[in-house]
């Protein structure tokens, strides 16, 4: 006779997800490469109007901030 509860057995516990140290050490060069190249795209003597030039910066910062994310996680 059951009771409607679950047993102990059928109720997994979510595991946590790691990555493999590769996996990050790629996934964190990735982020920060297109983060520094965003960085490089925003100078003063890259080409585009100064609003592109602050989105690139915004974007740059976006990705490193990702990466350091990425690389903690």
């Amino acid at each position: 006779m059951t009771t409607g509860t679950p047993h102990q057995a059928d109720v997994a516990a979510p595991r946590q997800y790691k990555d493999c140290l590769s996996c990050r050490i790629i996934g964190t060069g990735t982020l920060a490469g297109v983060g520094s190249y965003a960085f490089w795209q925003s100078r003063a003597a890259a080409p585009g109007s100064p609003w592109q030039k602050r989105i690139m910066a915004g974007l740059g910062t976006a990705f490193l901030a990702g990466s350091v994310l990425r690389w903690f996680q």
